[in-house]
């Protein structure tokens, strides 16, 4: 099979440009090679910094903003500070738990799931992580649709477009993903530097116009501070479940977890208060309302078009990373362009508003998943997680179900208000199912 290119040649992966019409689609897999069911050699690592730079290009987001501002409203800033940077140390702590995982085996999280559920046992908890993922890209690809058709609105008068902005910016996030890590390792370079530039240069302008009294004075408390804590660390702690899919690519463990507390004790405390501090100044609500409101037109749709970019194409990266491990016999990059269209089609559907209810259930379910394959990785099997041992282990680990339908009741019931222990939702089901998946595999009866 043949995929086509112009006649005046294309440029091999060696560098060197063939002539003709057509690139062997050998030369497209390697291309696109991204080591889904396999170990990332030695030589395709990188820094823990580097690994910090793409989350923090997934943390600026439009989500991401929206917490800010709710947070520094509610407490004002003196208070909403000491959430940020406690819910990012957390979040940084219970990641680099998962992250040393990814940086010592060199798997993918679907991957990690097979060693731990089970090869069988996994296609259960894949088809989870694949329906969350493709309906957040989705979610996401709607939402920058909307705030496109506002922002384009105010500053060029300009009304409609709402699904060209959805395909266009949906398609660029699917271009991007299908060549894997090193696509979002180079987007990364070059959108974190200027979205953190103009996010900073906005908060500077906003203080500036500040009266330090009401800049600091106490918010009207309508959370607390615990809750916001909360609500910073769980907020991303589903992407925690994920990690390997990053750290796999980490030189060493302390690259990995430097990389969780650049990104999480520094990277995300930064941007929520750039979100929070002109919000509390201006009393918008809405920070690219902020942006534009200040002048910064062109601006105002980098930061929209390139938050949205880096932290979908993550969404969908890692969506295509569980398909590959579920679907060995499909080129990955197949698998990654399908549940990108497929994300567009949910995106377009009008079903959003009904489908967003569902996705935070499903992310209830995800935290214990990573609880599972971390006791499993470091306690178990003692850091030895070898391709050829996954056909020799049962195929359903009945251990590891009923630790995850443990943590996943759990959190579910502090969610709600049963129960309460950590405050955090996604840690209580990660404690939990942790634990009984350490005492069921220790002490529990054991199949012949």
């Amino acid at each position: 099979m043949k995929a086509r290119f112009p006649a005046s040649g294309v440029l091999g992966i060696d560098g060197q440009r063939r002539e003709g019409t057509t690139l062997p689609m050998a030369d497209l897999d390697k291309i696109t090679e991204d080591f889904s069911t396999t170990p990332v050699p030695a030589e395709k690592t990188v820094s823990g910094l580097r690994i910090a730079l793409i989350l923090i290009g997934v943390s600026i987001a439009l989500p991401a903003f929206l917490t800010g501002v709710q947070i520094g409203d509610a407490l004002g800033l003196k208070s909403a500070l000491i959430a940020f940077v406690a819910g990012g140390l957390i979040l940084a702590a219970v990641s680099s738990f998962a992250a040393i995982v990814g940086a010592e085996s060199h798997f993918s999280t679907y991957m990690l799931v097979q060693f731990a559920f089970g090869s069988k046992g996994a296609r259960i908890v894949n088809a989870v992580f694949t329906t969350t993922l493709f309906g957040w890209f989705g979610v996401n690809a709607a939402l920058f649709g909307d705030a496109m058709t506002a922002s384009v609105s105010s500053l060029y008068n300009f009304t409609g477009g709402w699904p060209v902005y959805v395909v266009i910016g949906s398609l660029l996030m699917v271009l991007t993903t299908l060549f894997g890590f090193k696509a979002l390792d180079r987007l990364s370079q070059l959108a974190v530097p200027l979205l953190l530039l103009i996010l900073i240069g906005v908060m500077a302008m906003a203080v500036r116009q500040a009266n330090p009294d009401a800049l600091f004075s106490e918010g009207p408390r309508t959370m607390s501070l615990g809750l916001a804590i909360s609500a910073v660390a769980g907020g991303i702690m589903v992407g925690a479940a994920t990690m390997p899919d990053l750290t796999r690519y980490a030189k060493s463990r302390k690259g990995a977890v430097i990389a969780m507390f650049v990104a999480y004790g520094l990277g995300a405390p930064l941007i929520l208060a750039c979100a929070a501090i002109p919000s509390l100044v201006t009393g918008e609500k809405d920070l690219m309302q902020i942006i534009l409101g200040l002048g910064l037109g062109v601006p105002a749709l980098f930061v929209l078009i390139f938050s949205t970019w880096t932290s979908n194409a993550a969404n969908l990266y890692s969506a295509g990373l569980s398909l590959a491990a579920t679907f060995k016999r499909i080129r990955p990059w197949r698998l990654t362009l399908s549940a990108g269209i497929l994300g567009i089609v949910v995106a377009l559907s009008g079903i959003i508003d009904f489908f967003v209810p569902f996705l935070i259930s499903l992310g209830v379910l995800i935290p214990p998943i990573a609880a599972i394959y971390v006791v499993d990785f470091l306690f178990v099997v003692r850091r030895r997680y070898d391709l050829k041992d996954i056909d020799t282990r049962p195929a359903f680990r009945w251990q590891a179900f009923v630790s995850w339908i443990a943590g996943s009741a759990v959190g579910f019931a502090t969610a709600k208000g049963v129960l309460t222990l950590t405050t955090i939702s996604a840690c209580d089901a990660l404690i939990v199912s942790g634990g009984v998946f350490y005492l069921l595999e220790r002490y529990g009866p054991r199949a012949d």
